[in-house]
């Protein structure tokens, strides 16, 4: 069976796992931040890695993405994706400055970023790890700010011809006294050789 057959019930597991992810990333936020930070889960989806930009909505968009790599019974690589501007606000509060949309993402907020990413992959990947019941361990993340396709396809080229697909976990961020909510997408990207172990862990094969 392959990934992209993967029963609702499958896609259930995972988010259930996601949420709790979620809810150990909020922690990890909130006392890093001193302030209340709330990350939900709504919807986990797998789809063609090549087609993350046009499903996101982020064709033709700057995007700020940290890539990590996982290692241990699985391996592959993390995408976390934003939007812009959600990373730029995103910015604004873990510094405590003033949100405003002309902030440019100095290196001490690509630093904060990156903080944000390492915390939210891990706490992802402790999750699924336990569901999956596989080891999965995160590597530091890389961060750049470039066009979700430049990302995107520097990512897919370092996979084989065939075709890659992502477990796409959609987080959405609540802050305490900011009026819209910010959002990241993760990507969970298995390599080749990965996908029967944990296809194995699912019961799928």
């Amino acid at each position: 069976m392959k990934i992209q057959d993967l029963k609702e019930l499958q896609l259930d597991g995972i988010k259930e796992a996601a949420n709790i992810g979620g809810g150990h990333a909020a922690t990890a936020l909130s006392q890093m931040l001193d302030k209340e930070v709330d990350v939900k889960v709504p919807e986990v989806e797998i789809f063609p890695i090549e087609k993350t930009p046009e499903l996101l909505k982020m064709e033709n968009n700057i995007v700020v993405a940290a890539l990590t790599r996982f290692f241990g019974d699985a391996t592959g690589r993390n995408l976390m994706i934003m939007k812009d501007l959600d990373a730029k606000d995103l910015v604004n509060i873990l510094l405590d400055r003033e949100i405003r949309e002309d902030t440019e993402i100095d290196e001490m907020g690509f630093s904060s970023l990156k903080e944000v990413a390492n915390i939210l992959c891990s706490s992802y990947l402790s999750a699924i790890s336990e569901f999956l019941g596989l080891l999965l361990l995160p590597s530091v993340p890389a961060i750049v700010r470039d066009d979700s396709r430049a990302i995107i396809l520097s990512t897919y080229l370092e996979f084989s011809r065939k075709e890659k697909l992502a477990f796409c976990v959609k987080s959405i961020f609540h802050f305490k006294n900011l009026e819209r909510e910010l959002q990241a997408y993760l990507l969970l990207i298995p390599d080749t050789e990965s996908l029967d172990n944990i296809l194995k862990a699912m019961g799928l094969l």
